[in-house]
């Protein structure tokens, strides 16, 4: 029997933090990974010949400052690309194209001229609007202990102030967007970008209560500056970069090593059960996984509360999206009347294909009746426009995210459901791209079945919990006043269901080594 300080199950990209930093401070650290790849849904393979193939998260977020420094990214060779065209989305036929600069002058200057002096003043007062609630969100503050929502109402410092936070968290994000953006013709694609951002995380539509949040969570500013950005490589060099920074600090990660259960002995974790039956042993087990596939699976409902397994089966997981993959012949090119944003090729790195609000808002209800939407939104990013490393030479790929996939309908339904749904995402990447069908080489197309198969995600729900007011700060918490600790002693989680949440930003990885190394320093002076 082998004995551990941690052990980390699962090796995402937090999984493979949270080792790092406690391998730094001389624990002895096991990692375990069922697949046969580091990342988990920031992993990279191959899936299409000869590409590497993001098999989930595609972007980095920006980071808290010093954090990129403390897990040593440069030093084990991760190399970070800008995007100065951050996205280009269009809405209906005819409307002009959204184009989100990354220098923030060039983007005013867009939006007055496509737009008008009303959107770009729009553009201010919402920003405006969300920076006390972003505050209290956090989303980029590091190892901040998460407050319930009640009370940051109730300690509003004025109600200006209060009733922003409600309707932040309890408003829809059309109450945002009309009060913000109300000429529903001239400031459409605008407003179904914004509608988009608003529900691209949640299993609501944007006129639906409780989208607000998801909004302003995405707007969210990060203090330390900067925006997302690719990793040449793809998103799985950074794990594997972890990985080899967690190894040289004594570290060890095993791949092709499922855990069956972790071990309770008289209400605290000892260890884990290896799926051919092996035990090892660890002061403390750290899970990457989600909550429900920790506490209900691993664990076992008898070493639970009745309070905490309700709690645990009330999170609300879903994963309405489809993801498409495509080997291109070619750089898809736009058509008219857009056929000028072919002159800068990094109009193409990411197309979103989004409509008005209330459209979005149909596609969502369709999808809750079991129903495919009549124009699924969706987003198309072509990595190959700044890192041509990730296929071979003279071709490019693509990856697609469509939206509001019924993924609730009946499981012998959805495989026909899912091919049917990337067709009508083809057709309408085909209106904007004429010829993009002509391009494909080889696809593959995978439904959130297929991450829940492969990253043991509940309900193949890549956020952990959906961005639902409810289940984000306090909400997101098991057991007061930490962001980790569960309801199972020196049991701890790390990955995205833990406060702030979702997205490549280490935070929850980073929170969680805190709190372990705190927890484990009385033993460690004794």
């Amino acid at each position: 029997m082998q004995n551990f300080d941690v052990i980390i199950v699962g090796a995402g990209h937090n999984g493979l933090a949270t080792g790092a930093l406690l391998a730094k401070r001389g624990m002895r650290v096991l990692v375990l990974e069922k697949n046969r790849y580091v990342g988990g849904m920031a992993g990279t393979r191959e899936i299409l010949s000869g590409c590497r193939n993001d098999v989930g998260a595609s972007l980095l977020f920006p980071l808290a400052r010093g954090l990129a420094e403390e897990l040593e990214l440069e030093r084990y060779g991760v190399e970070l690309l800008d995007l100065p065209i951050m996205s280009c989305s269009v809405a209906e036929p005819g409307d002009p194209p959204l184009v989100f600069y990354a220098n923030p002058l060039r983007m005013a200057l867009g939006i007055w001229r496509q737009f008008g002096t009303k959107a770009l003043l729009g553009f201010a007062r919402l920003v405006a609007f969300s920076r006390y609630p972003a505050r209290v969100i956090a989303r980029y503050e590091a190892c901040t202990k998460p407050r319930d929502i009640e009370e940051l109402i109730a300690e509003a410092p004025n109600a200006r102030v209060r009733e922003q936070l409600e309707l932040t968290f309890r408003g829809s994000a059309m109450d945002l967007i009309d009060r913000f953006f109300p000429d529903k013709e001239r400031h459409r694609p605008l407003r179904a970008q914004l509608a988009f951002a608003a529900v691209q995380s949640t299993y609501k539509g944007p006129h639906t209560p409780g989208s607000a949040f998801c909004l302003i969570y995405t707007l969210s500013p990060n203090d330390a500056g900067g925006l997302m950005k690719r990793v040449r490589g793809g998103m799985g060099s950074l794990s594997e970069a972890l990985q080899r920074s967690f190894e040289d600090k004594g570290g060890e990660v095993r791949l092709g090593a499922s855990v069956s259960r972790i071990l309770i002995d008289e209400g605290r974790a000892v260890g884990v059960e290896m799926r051919g039956g092996e035990e090892i042993r660890a002061r403390v087990v750290v899970s990457n996984l989600d909550k429900p596939a920790t506490l209900l699976r691993l664990v076992g409902e008898e070493h639970l509360s009745s309070e905490t397994i309700e709690r645990v089966r009330g999170i609300e997981q879903v994963g309405a999206y489809v993801h498409l993959l495509f080997k291109l012949s070619a750089l898809p090119r736009f058509g008219p009347p857009l056929e000028h944003l072919n002159a800068d090729p990094g109009t193409r790195f990411n197309l979103g294909l989004f409509t008005h609000p209330d459209e979005l808002q149909k596609s969502y209800e369709a999808c809750v009746r079991g129903e495919l939407p009549r124009n699924p939104p969706a987003a198309l990013q072509i990595p190959t426009v700044v890192d041509p490393t990730l296929a071979p030479e003279g071709f490019h790929l693509g990856t697609t995210y469509g939206f509001y996939f019924p993924c609730e309908a009946p499981k012998q339904a959805r495989g026909k459901l899912r091919d049917e749904m990337a067709e009508r995402i083809i057709d309408r990447i085909e209106a904007v791209y004429p010829g993009f069908r002509e391009l494909i080489v080889d696809s593959a197309v995978f439904s959130s079945d297929h991450f829940a198969a492969m990253q043991g995600a509940t309900g193949g729900d890549f956020t952990h919990g959906m961005i639902h007011p409810e289940q984000m700060l306090g909400g997101r918490t098991l057991v007061p006043g930490s962001s980790h600790q569960t309801p199972i002693e020196n049991l701890f989680l790390c990955g995205a269901s833990c406060h702030p949440g979702p997205g490549v930003t280490f935070l929850p990885g980073y929170g969680c080594a805190a709190e372990v190394g705190d927890a484990m320093q009385p033993a460690e002076a004794s």
